[in-house]
């Protein structure tokens, strides 16, 4: 082999490493990202939400998308799924939050997370909800996954599901998955 050959597969191999390192951004060396809007949180209101209608129900459901990078199917294993009553509160977080991609000023009352319903998904996605008024709720999770490519190294997709569901008495499968993705908090 030449020595002009060694030498350019030599200046080929440092940039193919220059590549694949990563470059300091600021003083905390973290890449920014353009600021999200903030938006006023509404105050609690106990009276927003309606009184427990019927007997009890049950959810059960699968959290998951459809991978288009590598196709097959990406399951949320092991993440929190909330289920929210519908009230001023919650419609303002899916509609600012969820559909717009903004973020809610200040932390919420805590009288509001008291008000949701959580559990946790298996290994497959699967969680159930059991024993929870029958009624109006937002039905949520985030599902995230690293994926690596070829000299950019991992990159992280997914986000925000949510949507709006009404459970009647008895059992009701309801599954989050590609159609109920966050626009703004989407990868």
């Amino acid at each position: 082999m030449s020595r002009s050959i060694k030498v350019l597969l030599v200046v080929i191999a440092a940039a193919v490493v220059a590549g694949c390192s990563s470059t300091k951004t600021g003083k905390d060396h973290s890449l920014s990202h353009s600021p999200r809007k903030q938006v006023e949180r509404i105050a609690y209101d106990e009276s927003a939400y309606a009184l427990p209608i019927g007997q009890p129900t049950m959810l059960v459901g699968r959290a998951f998308i459809y991978d288009a990078i590598n196709g097959g199917e990406r399951s949320g294993g092991h993440v929190d799924v909330v289920l929210n009553p519908v009230s001023a509160m919650s419609d303002q977080w899916f509609n600012v939050v969820c559909r717009r991609g903004h973020v809610l000023a200040g932390k919420p009352d805590p009288r509001y997370a008291a008000r949701a319903y959580a559990t946790k998904t298996n290994s497959f996605g699967q969680f159930a909800f059991t024993n929870v008024p029958a009624g109006e709720y937002y039905l949520t999770t985030r599902l995230y996954w690293m994926d690596t490519k070829p000299f950019s190294g991992a990159v992280q997709y997914g986000g925000l599901l949510a949507k709006k569901v009404r459970l009647a008495p008895g059992t009701n499968t309801i599954n989050l998955s590609d159609s109920d993705k966050c626009r703004g908090y989407f990868h």
